[in-house]
């Protein structure tokens, strides 16, 4: 009996150290979007978003059955009136889901950039070259 409350504070505090406190992020009617070609940028007022690198690319391929539908990895560059600010790799992953802490790029006062799909998705074992990628650049204003 003394051993069944222990057990259940452990399973308490086990609960609450693995629960996942992770944003989700839908585009809505405010948004603007648009898919870059690699080494390609895009420019919102000020700023512009350049897609510099795939970093990596382990999203399970959709002719594959996987035990991990895996994520692939983008390094964006974040440039105002022409000057770098900041490279951000962002995480794109393979069952669609867009986080706030995986796929936010930058977060200014006005809106945040945000980098949600990237085509193409695998399809077998074979190795995409680089440039035919493109990912989708998400400006979203910020509520008020």
């Amino acid at each position: 009996m003394k051993y069944t409350r222990y057990i259940v504070l452990l399973l308490l505090v086990f609960g609450f150290t693995s629960i996942n406190a992770q944003t989700p992020f839908t585009k809505d009617s405010l948004s603007v979007s648009s898919f870059i070609n690699f080494n390609q940028k895009i420019d919102y007022g000020s700023f512009h978003v350049k897609f510099k690198r795939l970093v990596s690319d382990s999203r399970c391929p959709k002719d594959v059955m996987c035990i991990r539908a895996g994520e692939a990895k983008v390094l964006l560059s974040i440039y105002e009136n022409g000057k770098f600010i900041q490279d951000q790799e962002i995480i794109i992953d393979a069952s669609g889901y867009v986080m706030e802490e995986n796929n936010l790029a930058f977060n200014t006062k006005d809106f945040k950039i945000y980098g949600m799909t990237l085509t193409p998705y695998p399809i077998n074992s074979n190795t995409i070259p680089q440039e035919d990628y493109k990912i989708e650049i998400v400006f979203q204003p910020n509520r008020l």
